[in-house]
């Protein structure tokens, strides 16, 4: 019971983050999950699963979005949406539970170290980083926001699993990891070096490395379970051109934070971030630098030490260093950590180690008598930065308007050539038009109907043969039946589109649909049966 009046409070006390979404309408942000959450929510309703192509992305023409772009955050929105509300206000739950859900696994993780009291000053802490109302209210990165729930599981189940070696725990552990892989694959990138380091230090300081066996387990149950979405990316990455991702503006080199930046800036702006300045927050927020800096010291002074509070520490400061741009040597040494884009996204790991270990200062400062300093401590954090958590513009719309009209194309328009394929030479400059065009021959679209991943024409053709082309940019899996009959089809022209022959006159019936390649199809056999296997390792209690 003690446990849930912290949780209860816990609720009140992070009602500031999101309750300003309590309304109808949603707010600006620079990430377009809002149309990615139309396009999957009409993959649910044709029934095609996983989902795989947005047929409005690149305007219209269609882009292999959800092939290389993580699920997870959809499908938590689509099940929302399932109840009955609509996509915005299930878009703004999902947002909310981003902040409240990485409070209550906080607390569940830091009150195994602090206890009660300390685990609600580190969830405190986790919740009000500058940061975490960047994810959300800024950038709108619901990816990255969520993954900000699982960092507290990945270190609570390994904890678990090296003290009692129970199945159950690796389970827990593999899941979660899957979950994240799944979720935000930059923030594995980014969170699982510093795992390992976890782990390490903490192997080398009980000198017990009997959990190793099982870690890899851990690794291969997780790799299993994300295959389905793994697999595709590892083995057609070559059909897209990932270049437009790290170059220019996304290029990491102009991303990096100044120490005024994050450490004492308190500037808070919507903007973007550019080489001579950041119009929006990359602070680490002053109170969680302070905090572990003060007991740093004073721990030294009156030779009070604490293992694991030093260990997040050293953790945390690693991470901030990622950010700087004296870390340069690193990013340039690793080639993968480009497509990481802003260094500042380190902050995430940093302020998730340095919040964790702000607990300790529950027990550190045990000064008799005065019982009510956590509680200052944390009204403290509160009033410092409650007000980052507000919108830049609220739009009073529907779902209606959110996707029609001006937004509709500006969601159609967005991150055009994130996952272009390699098949067309150019991205569009205008939006695709419905119907088919006759190449050579002669003829007219008579109807056409376009779904998540299959569309369908009726075509007259007055002259043959002709070669037409369909409004869809052609990707590995397109394939054509013409009245039933399948026919070869290939790209053509500078926008790669799926185009075929045609060799009678008359009516035809064409069917184009998106079919799962040997990578897709592989993966997702991969997956189904770790999702059914995996199970088993509960059978044995004790692994390790």
């Amino acid at each position: 019971m003690k446990t849930l009046r912290f949780l209860a409070v816990l609720v009140v006390l992070a009602l500031p983050t999101f309750s300003l979404m309590v309304r109808s309408g949603i707010f600006t942000m620079h990430d377009p999950h809002l149309f990615r959450m139309k396009e999957f929510d009409q993959c649910i309703k044709d029934r095609v699963f996983p989902c795989r192509w947005a047929a409005d992305s690149g305007k219209g023409y269609g882009e292999p979005l959800f092939n290389y772009y993580a699920q997870f955050p959809y499908w938590l929105t689509e099940l929302v949406h399932f109840t009955g509300l609509s996509l915005l206000d299930s878009a703004k739950i999902v947002y909310g539970l981003s902040l409240l859900l990485s409070g209550f696994t906080m607390f569940l993780l830091a009150r195994k170290y602090w206890g009660n009291k300390g685990g609600l000053v580190s969830a405190v802490f986790y919740l009000y980083a500058p940061y975490r109302s960047v994810d959300v209210w800024v950038r709108g990165a619901l990816p990255e926001a969520l993954s900000f729930v699982l960092y507290p599981l990945l270190i609570y189940f390994l904890d678990l699993y090296l003290e009692k070696h129970s199945s159950r725990y690796l389970l827990l552990l593999a899941m979660s990891l899957a979950l994240l892989i799944t979720t935000h694959n930059l923030s594995v990138f980014m969170f699982l070096p510093f795992l390992g380091l976890y782990w390490l230090i903490g192997a080398v300081h009980r000198h017990d490395f009997s959990g190793v066996p099982g870690l890899v387990l851990v690794g291969i149950i997780a790799l299993g379970l994300s295959a389905y979405y793994l697999l595709p990316v590892l083995a057609e990455n070559k059909f897209i051109d990932l270049g437009s991702t790290v170059s220019g503006y996304y290029d990491f080199h102009i991303h990096f934070a100044t120490l005024n930046e994050l450490f004492i800036s308190r500037f808070w702006g919507y903007g973007a971030s550019l080489w001579a300045k950041k119009f929006l927050s990359i602070s680490i927020g002053q109170l969680h630098w302070i905090l572990p800096l003060v007991i740093i010291c004073l721990g030294f002074i009156l030779k009070k030490h604490n293992f694991s509070f030093l260990t997040f520490c050293l953790l945390g400061v690693a991470a901030l260093f990622l950010t700087h741009g004296k870390s340069s040597v690193i990013w340039n040494l690793v080639p993968l950590m480009k497509y990481i884009q802003f260094p500042w996204r380190f902050l995430g790991p940093a302020l998730f180690f340095l919040s964790l270990a702000s607990g300790y200062a529950v027990s550190f400062f045990n000064w008799p008598g005065i019982r009510l300093w956590p509680v200052l401590l944390i009204l403290l954090v509160i009033l410092i930065n409650y007000n980052f958590f507000r919108p830049d513009i609220w739009r009073n719309i529907t779902d209606k308007e959110q996707y029609s009209g001006p937004l509709w194309d500006e969601g159609r328009s967005s991150s055009l050539t994130d996952f272009w394929p390699r098949s067309a030479p150019q991205p569009p400059a205008d939006f695709a038009p419905v119907s088919a065009r006759f190449i050579s021959g002669d003829g007219l679209t008579v109807s056409a109907v376009k779904k998540s991943s299959s569309a369908d024409y009726l075509l007259d053709v007055s002259r043959a043969p002709a070669v037409v082309s369909l409004p869809i940019t052609y990707f590995p899996g397109w394939h054509v039946l013409v009245d039933g009959r399948s026919v070869a089809s290939s790209p053509s022209g500078l926008l790669g589109l799926t185009s075929f022959r045609l060799l009678d006159p008359g009516f035809h019936q064409i069917y184009a649909v998106f079919s799962d390649t040997w990578p897709r199809s592989l993966g997702n056999y991969i997956s189904l049966f770790s999702l059914l296997l995996s199970p088993l390792c509960l059978l044995k209690r004790r692994i390790g």
